[in-house]
């Protein structure tokens, strides 16, 4: 209520920034339902806390086959049926109050994590990681929240025109690394620089790695 004070995703990816798809990601769903994450939350106890439960498990309804028959499919009705359904809408009050719940838990986990972690710069202790979210990552996201809630004004011809100009300087920027990368490997001239894994083999694998292995080329 007193406007922008955290996002837990934020916090997350500043906690363990290499959270893969097998791991869930960083949803509030996957979050609040590992340990791992969910372990700095006082008195924690993985019965006593609700997990965030997607709407497809709570409001999921078969889709309809030509037959008539339902399939396994689900859909969720629209977001005003679920409001102001009578059969629906205490099923909503309680989807809306634990995922409140859930990410303040998540916060409190998250939070004494990265207060356990120095943060140094320059090799000087500047406080915890937290202190780091709080003076860097708190202010960008409440950039993006306020743009989310009042929009902000775009020029599309113009950002049109800058895109093409982009796309060139991109290709430009993208041929001149996979140059330089190509004097330490030289299967780099083949690297996917859109590729996490292989950006961090190149310049962390601490061995010879073959691009050929990834289909991009």
């Amino acid at each position: 209520m007193s406007g922008f004070y955290a996002d837990t995703m934020h916090l997350a990816r500043l906690w363990h920034s290499g959270r893969k798809g097998s791991e869930g990601g960083y949803s509030l769903e996957s979050l609040t339902s590992d340990i791992n994450v969910m372990n700095g939350v006082h008195n924690w106890d993985a019965d006593m806390i609700t997990r965030k439960t997607s709407m497809k498990e709570l409001f999921g309804v078969g889709k309809l086959k030509k037959d008539g028959t339902e399939g396994s499919l689900k859909a969720i009705p629209p977001v005003e049926e679920l409001q102001r359904s009578p059969s629906l809408r205490e099923r909503w009050i309680c989807y809306s109050s634990g995922d409140a719940l859930c990410t303040w838990r998540l916060w409190e986990s998250l939070h004494e994590k990265l207060k356990g972690r120095e943060w140094y710069c320059q090799n000087q202790k500047r406080g915890n990681m937290y202190d780091f979210y709080c003076t860097f990552w708190q202010p960008f996201g409440d950039v993006l929240a306020g743009m989310e809630a009042h929009g902000m004004l775009v020029d599309r011809d113009y950002l049109a025109e800058v895109e093409k100009v982009a796309c060139k300087e991109r290709a430009i920027s993208i041929s001149r690394f996979r140059k330089w990368a190509a004097k330490y490997c030289s299967n780099a001239q083949y690297i996917n620089v859109t590729s996490d894994a292989q950006i961090r083999q190149l310049l962390f694998g601490g061995y010879i790695f073959s691009f050929y292995s990834h289909n991009t080329f």
